[in-house]
């Protein structure tokens, strides 16, 4: 079973689940985990499936291709189906014998035809089903170990067909003549084919298909585990593992299955037994906003949703929970690197990168692991030589090969011969594709465009490049995103839409008046380095939020975005912006200086350097120089903004130059003792670092 960091919680609580003690009191409420793409779904599905699979009817359906609720009814239908040893199978009368209706395919006699063909035997009925193209559809939602199943198309057409004989189709008929209001013997089924080859006509109830399979699929399942002889009673629940459940298909399956079981329970029906685990990314439930963190102790079945709405006695019908990122002790589990030294180093620069992103620690830590270990070439023998024959044939010294600089990281490619893959990742687009592009591909899937030679570029990526502009302001504010939107000419494009994008990703969280919280740290590190990638971009956007942020209280995020600008080349910026910190020094006390200063560095930069961190410091804002304080303010302004940087300063070098210079400020001011006590935090860091 694949390693699960923090979310054993949800096994249990599956576990549990599905044990069965006569007839449940309840039925299990629906567990959706909800995060971003890479949140950890499928490996969590993945874990499920080799917990549970061969101890109880189940089925495990990826819903990404579904294109109707029929699709999903037919693929459960095959996959519980599946025989496992010492379980019974089970019988599927009333949603086979609506799917027998909605693939009735007219030869031109109507309704006559179609009572034929509901009554037809096996081999009659076959000529004039479409359950072939349908079995073509619902095949990719299976997983391949079930996928089989639905290969063998004559037993798939019988099985449909036949019902599964006399007696049952006989009880079939009586579920639907009574869901059909006790109308004539095949009423209800031709409604509902009229209303699937019609399915916008105003003449059927908006969604019938779909309610009546879900009501017969948790009906047969009623039936199958609450009717039994007490002798023959199951002793587990079924299971259904719902991956990539956030479309408008998915979505509707599972709307019309909470709506079916809400229905039995007005009808005083039984409890079903599935026990129902989607995933669902992107496009998540309403019922997804109040997420429950998978390591929290109040998780558990049997025990009400503790952030469900409703009195004590409201029924549960959903149970959200959160695919949270790692935490720091996960990072250093699936890290095996030293590359800064040592293995919590490395497993701290990883976490502090993705920001506990699941699949992109698990890959960068891959990748760090193998960049950090990677063996020396080769060098090539020299040719006999008579004027150095002792030489011939030995191998000239070769330099020790030089260390992998982890800011290296995200720019180097992803693929060559000395890191192959693992067969498990999605195979990149292009040989030379980085490890940026990868994780940018992986993250923003549903929103990126590349050429046909599969390179990402800005000018096809303009929805991207809204989404990177309005993540570029502290608190991402559409007023100012949308103004500087205007400063660059970018016409048919709004705030609005790049944060609800950004939102529905669940990369975003938000209040609930709409205001932004929290950028994800993965997010907000790829969209940077998005906008980084065009020099005049970059310049533009930041120049426009300076035109923007005009009042005085909003001086130091003018200042931030006028730092953003700033380069080797380009002093000005730097210039404008350390004469404002030097003149709020002193007016004030240290405190609110200090918090000014915060503000300021916070802003992002597009800078790389090959050089020692101190060195590019240095040779931005010049010396240190004891006693200077405008100097003591230049350097440390830079050496905080670059700090600040993960990719630029992985192993916290300027931890030093930023201590030396809060020193050096306290030495000329009479409001010193936080002035100390910041430096001495960044000597504790530069201590703790110093490997």
């Amino acid at each position: 079973m694949p390693r699960l960091h923090g979310r054993e919680r949800v096994v249990s609580y599956v576990g549990d689940a599905l044990v069965r003690h006569g007839v449940p009191a309840a039925v299990p409420p629906v567990v959706l985990l909800a995060g971003p793409r890479g949140s950890g779904g499928t490996v969590l599905l993945d874990a499920l499936w080799g917990k549970f699979a061969q101890d109880c009817l189940s089925v495990r359906l990826d819903l990404a291709a579904a294109q109707g609720v029929e699709d999903i009814a037919l693929a459960a239908v095959r996959g519980l189906g599946r025989r496992i040893p010492g379980i019974r199978p089970i019988d599927f009368a009333r949603t086979v014998m609506v799917l027998k209706a909605l693939s009735f395919v007219d030869p031109g006699g109507g309704r006559t035809a179609f009572d034929a063909y509901m009554r037809a035997r096996p081999q009659d009925a076959e000529t004039q089903s479409a359950l072939d193209n349908w079995s073509t559809r619902a095949a990719p939602l299976l997983s391949p170990e079930q996928r089989g199943l639905l290969d063998a198309l004559t037993g798939l057409l019988g099985a449909l067909h036949t019902a599964v004989g006399r007696h049952k189709d006989a009880v079939a008929m009586r579920w639907l003549a009574a869901r059909g209001e006790g109308r004539r013997e095949w009423d209800l089924p031709w409604q509902l084919y009229r209303a699937h080859q019609a399915p916008d006509s105003p003449a059927f109830p908006r969604h019938l298909v779909a309610r009546t399979l879900c009501a017969a699929l948790l009906a047969d399942l009623r039936h199958d585990f609450n009717d039994s002889w007490p002798r023959m009673q199951r002793p587990r629940n079924c299971l259904l593992l719902l991956d990539d459940a956030g479309g408008s298909t998915a979505d509707l399956f599972l709307d019309m299955l909470v709506e079916g079981r809400r229905e039995a329970a007005a009808a005083g029906e039984r409890p079903d037994p599935a026990v129902v685990v989607a995933v669902q990314r992107g496009r998540v439930r309403p019922e997804a906003a109040r997420l429950l963190d998978p390591t929290d102790e109040r998780l558990a079945f049997g025990t009400r949703h503790p952030l469900a709405p409703g009195g004590e006695d409201h029924p549960v019908w959903w149970y959200p929970v959160a695919l949270s990122d790692l935490n720091e002790e996960h990072a250093l589990a699936m890290c095996t690197s030293s590359v800064l030294g040592r293995h919590k180093h490395d497993a701290t620069f990883l976490h502090e990168l993705t920001g506990g992103h699941p699949e992109s620690t698990d890959r960068l830590a891959h990748l760090l692991a193998g960049f950090g270990r990677t063996p020396p070439a080769e060098p090539q023998l020299p040719p006999p030589s008579a004027h150095h024959p002792g030489t011939a044939g030995q191998r000239p010294a070769a330099d020790p090969p030089a260390p992998f600089d982890p800011r290296r990281l995200l720019d180097a490619r992803l693929v060559d011969d000395a890191h192959p893959l693992p067969d498990d990742w999605p195979p990149p687009p292009r040989a030379d594709t980085t490890v940026e592009d990868y994780l940018l591909r992986r993250a923003f899937t549903d929103r990126l465009t590349s050429t046909p030679g599969g390179v990402l570029r800005p000018d096809d990526n303009r929805e991207l490049n809204v989404m990177a502009v309005l993540a570029a302001t502290p608190g991402l504010r559409r007023g100012a995103c949308n103004s500087t939107l205007q400063y660059l000419g970018w016409t048919g494009y709004d705030a609005d839409a790049a944060q609800l994008a950004l939102r529905d990703a669940m990369w975003l969280e938000e209040t609930e008046d709409g205001e932004a919280v929290r950028l994800h740290p993965l997010a907000a590190l790829l969209l940077r380095r998005w906008l980084g990638r065009s020099a005049g971009t970059w310049q533009d956007v930041h120049m426009g939020y300076v035109a923007h942020y005009s009042r005085p209280a909003q001086t130091p995020l003018r200042h931030l975005h006028t730092l953003a600008q700033a380069e080797p080349g380009r002093r000005e910026p730097l210039t404008t912006v350390t004469a404002y910190l030097d003149e709020e020094f002193g007016r004030g006390p240290t405190t609110q200086w200090l918090r000014v200063l915060e503000q300021v560095t916070a802003a992002p930069n597009r800078l790389t350097t090959r050089l020692d961190p101190r060195s590019y410091v240095t040779s931005l804002a010049g010396p240190a120089e004891a006693r200077n304080r405008r100097r003591a303010i230049t350097r440390l302004t830079v050496a905080r903004w670059l700090h600040a940087d993960r990719c630029f300063d992985p192993a916290h070098q300027l931890a030093h130059t930023i201590a030396t210079e809060y020193d050096h400020l306290a030495e000329i001011t009479d409001d010193n003792e936080v002035l100390y006590q910041q430096a001495g935090k960044y000597r504790r860091v530069e201590s703790a670092w110093k490997d």
